[in-house]
């Protein structure tokens, strides 16, 4: 079965060397916490799912996870969107990783060493990213992943 041209826009879209600094922006926006990491794999099913990148547009200082979270539409197909993102976000860590420009810590926690390189990364998404950092502020990881709905990685 050979592939059609949206297989391989899909495909450009959802790199790993594109959506690396997605992640990289929301760790160079974020204050580390312990085990930290695992915020990265909600990263990338969020502000790449349509309402939830609309609500993230319009973020302000004082938007919160309740705030977040308040619309269930915007959660919907999370857990589906984390699974079919997981790949993607190992890699883009490995990347990153690599690259020298993140150093994961011995309590799991990233921390970024460089600026993201945002040559290959879609400018809305990078910024969406910083949105979600600002937003989920505050809260442990455990928490976010309550809040979500989410049970498990």
């Amino acid at each position: 079965m050979s592939a059609g041209a949206a297989d391989h826009i899909y495909t450009l879209h959802r790199s790993p060397f594109a959506l690396a600094p997605v992640i990289h922006n929301f760790y160079q926006s974020w204050e580390g916490t312990e085990r930290d990491i695992l915020l990265s794999y909600l990263v990338l099913p969020l502000v790449t799912y349509k309402p939830m990148s609309k609500y993230l547009n319009r973020a302000l200082q004082t938007s919160s996870i309740r705030t977040m979270t308040s619309e269930s539409a915007r959660l919907v197909g999370l857990a589906m969107r984390v699974e079919e993102f997981k790949e993607i976000t190992n890699a883009a860590l490995l990347i990153l990783g690599s690259e020298k420009r993140i150093v994961i810590e011995n309590n799991l926690s990233v921390r970024p060493i460089e600026k993201p390189q945002a040559v290959n990364a879609d400018k809305k998404l990078m910024r969406y990213s910083e949105k979600l950092a600002m937003v989920l502020k505050g809260e442990s990881v455990v928490t976010t992943y309550r809040m979500l709905g989410l049970k498990s990685l």
